[in-house]
């Protein structure tokens, strides 16, 4: 039985030139992932929470949990996953043994060569701290 015609001319559209549209694929793809790594999103991203402690203190505990609510181009939103942001807080000889901390986006401090990458939120908003002091370690040995 022969085919119609019709048919024949839609298998020859589809497996004509093969090379072209496997091209013009890969180049319509190629230009989707450039454009789409330029828009702007927004996502929350883990942060270092790094204690500046002294000598004769000691943070108890491991280090608390922070995430940044960040926003800019996708591109370079994906580099926060290599160097993440980062809090820095300096505690003395004079910490308490309990400390409770606010956090603010402004806190946040986010690595050098970001283009349009700014801080919105930070999750947790407030951070209780336990610290043991010198003082109280040589209390507790006596």
């Amino acid at each position: 039985m022969a085919s119609a015609p019709w048919t024949d001319a839609v298998t020859e559209a589809f497996t004509e030139r093969l090379g072209y549209k496997f091209a013009a694929l890969f180049f319509a793809l190629a230009l989707w992932v450039v454009a789409s790594g330029e828009e702007t999103a927004s996502q929350y991203v883990p942060v270092h929470f790094a204690p500046v402690v002294d000598s004769a203190v000691r943070m108890v505990g491991d280090a608390p949990h922070v995430r940044a609510l960040v926003e800019g181009p996708t591109r370079q939103l994906l580099k926060l996953y290599r160097d993440p942001p980062t809090v820095h807080r300096t505690f003395g000889p004079a910490t308490p043994t309990s400390l409770t901390v606010e956090l603010r986006a402004s806190d946040v401090d986010l690595p050098t060569g970001l283009d349009g990458v700014t801080v919105r939120d930070v999750q947790p908003h407030v951070l209780v701290l336990r610290f043991d002091t010198a003082a109280d370690r040589s209390a507790a040995s006596r």
